[in-house]
């Protein structure tokens, strides 16, 4: 008979006992590991810190995730949905689409200016560990592209804007509004971030031929996260 190794042992073992704390140890691991990732990037990030700071076990760990590879794509798919449900949810009130896509840049700037450790995360400590991970923020990118694009859609449907490539605008959108965040967690400017926002906006919404003075007069703050 073939003895386990100590490895598959340790594993078996660990999977036992850590199934009788199924989704709340899954969810006190992400936590943690966004707080590790965030202080650390994702490089220096070991398993043991972030199975010491969600008080679980590194049992559980193995049982939620069989690679710290597959932990940090699990951190991204629930962050970049609650990033992107946060900014639907705080501009489904406004008007017309060119105020909730309005709404949106500012919402998205609100949510990082207070967030940092999950803008830091999402956009600058886990980019270039691995083509497997930067993959991930391909789907992550597009989520609010699309989110973007709709709102554009609706906007030209309305004649609210002229006939444009949605597609692209919205892309161009992301990558501005990515520039801006990563050179706030870069440099520390500006401070607080949503200090960008307005100049921000009204550049955006000038490049698909809107009147930003139109949005910003009528634009109703509230339901912002």
């Amino acid at each position: 008979m073939t003895k386990p190794t100590s490895r598959s042992s340790t594993k078996s073992q660990a999977t036992k006992g850590a199934q009788v704390e199924a989704p709340a140890g899954r969810e006190r691991i992400l936590d943690a590991a966004l707080q590790v990732i965030a202080r650390r990037g994702y490089s220096a990030a070991g398993i043991q810190e972030i199975v010491d700071l969600s008080a679980t076990s590194k049992g559980s760990f193995y049982f939620h995730f069989p690679s710290k590879e597959q932990m940090v794509m699990a951190l991204l798919d629930r962050m970049s949905e609650k990033l992107v449900n946060k900014v639907r949810d705080s501009v489904k009130n406004q008007p017309t689409p060119l105020h909730r896509v309005a709404g949106s840049i500012d919402a998205l700037m609100a949510i990082f200016a207070r967030q940092r450790n999950v803008a830091q995360v999402l956009l600058l400590n886990i980019v270039g560990n691995g083509k497997a991970v930067d993959k991930k923020f391909l789907p992550i990118r597009e989520k609010f592209s699309a989110l973007i694009q709709q709102e554009l859609d609706a906007a030209v449907e309305a004649g609210q804007i002229r006939p444009v490539d949605t597609l692209l605008v919205s892309r161009i959108w992301v990558g501005g509004l990515h520039e801006v965040i990563l050179h706030w967690l870069l440099t520390g400017h500006p401070n607080p971030l949503t200090l960008a926002t307005p100049g921000l906006r009204r550049i955006l919404l000038q490049s698909v031929g809107a009147d930003p003075s139109l949005v910003e007069s009528e634009f109703i703050p509230e339901g912002r996260p």
